[in-house]
């Protein structure tokens, strides 16, 4: 969390403190930005694992590493809510759709975070393709933007990030991404930038039914965290989860059930000193 934000968060928490008199509440969400947002919200089924994801094929990689877009060969749309803590002030609304072409796949996305006196907003236009058998690579730009109140006004920035997922041998993904590497800057305010995150990860598909993740997230001005993941099928159309992260230490579950073209996950992540947070995704499938 940048400096100035966390500042506006606190100012902002303090307005819904006089306006509603909710200081309960208001104290929760001073303390959840005073941990670092670990996860970044992404879909019940990544949230479930962990998020140990950056080297899986899924729709929900439009936002992950949009590498694994380039797999897909059917139109597919989706949403997803993030229930942080279970507050609605630090809930984040994503939804994203994926067009396949013959040149590659496209996707559009977007995301929201947040409530009417601070809110964090992100849309993204990403291409994706595979290169022969055994690579797929990605390119996504991204305009981010800050809604804040009207005493500090809003911020924003365009940015970009690279993917690349390599499957070199049967069962085996090796995934690799980097999030906003110009490094773009916010503010000359202590010269806030967003974060650079660098992500490198590995996949085994055991059998059919069991799949085993690890990875490791590098932001430059944080600790390293380890983050693995579970997936276990026990029968076609449903899924079991699990997840282990560390910097915070952090434990997750999910289930995600498929019937026809609708494919339904939700995930359950805890925190060492916060609620528990919810995840419900819904992804649609076209003929």
């Amino acid at each position: 969390m940048l400096p100035l934000q966390r500042l506006l968060i606190f100012n902002s928490c303090f307005k819904l403190i006089k306006s509603v008199n909710r200081k309960a509440i208001a104290i929760l969400i001073i303390l959840s930005f005073t941990f670092p947002n670990w996860i970044k919200a992404q879909n019940g089924r990544f949230t479930g694992m962990g998020d140990a994801s950056v080297m899986l094929s899924d729709f929900w990689s439009a936002f992950g590493n949009q590498a694994g877009l380039a797999s897909i060969t059917q139109p597919e749309a989706g949403i997803s809510y993030y229930n942080q803590y279970m507050m609605w002030e630090t809930g984040t609304q994503t939804g994203a759709f994926v067009f396949p072409t013959r040149s590659g796949n496209f996707a559009a996305s977007f995301s929201h975070y947040g409530y009417s006196l601070y809110s964090e907003n992100n849309l993204g236009l990403a291409y994706a393709r595979n290169f022969g058998t055994i690579w797929s690579a990605s390119l996504q730009f991204d305009y981010l933007f800050y809604n804040q109140s009207d005493d500090y006004g809003n911020q924003g920035a365009f940015l970009f990030e690279l993917g690349i997922i390599a499957k070199p041998i049967e069962k085996l993904s090796i995934g690799a991404h980097l999030y906003n590497p110009a490094r773009a800057k916010l503010s000359d305010y202590q010269n806030e930038r967003v974060p650079t995150i660098m992500r490198f990860g590995l996949g085994y598909q055991f059998d059919e039914w069991v799949l085993v993740t690890l990875e490791t997230e590098k932001d430059l001005e944080q600790n390293a965290r380890v983050k693995c993941g579970l997936e276990y099928q026990p029968v076609t159309s449903l899924f079991l989860r699990a997840g282990l992260l560390t910097q915070p230490n952090q434990f997750s579950l999910g289930l995600g059930y498929k019937i026809q073209n609708f494919t339904t996950d939700i995930s359950f992540i805890t925190h060492e000193s916060l609620p528990i947070s919810t995840q419900l995704s819904f992804k649609y499938t076209f003929n």
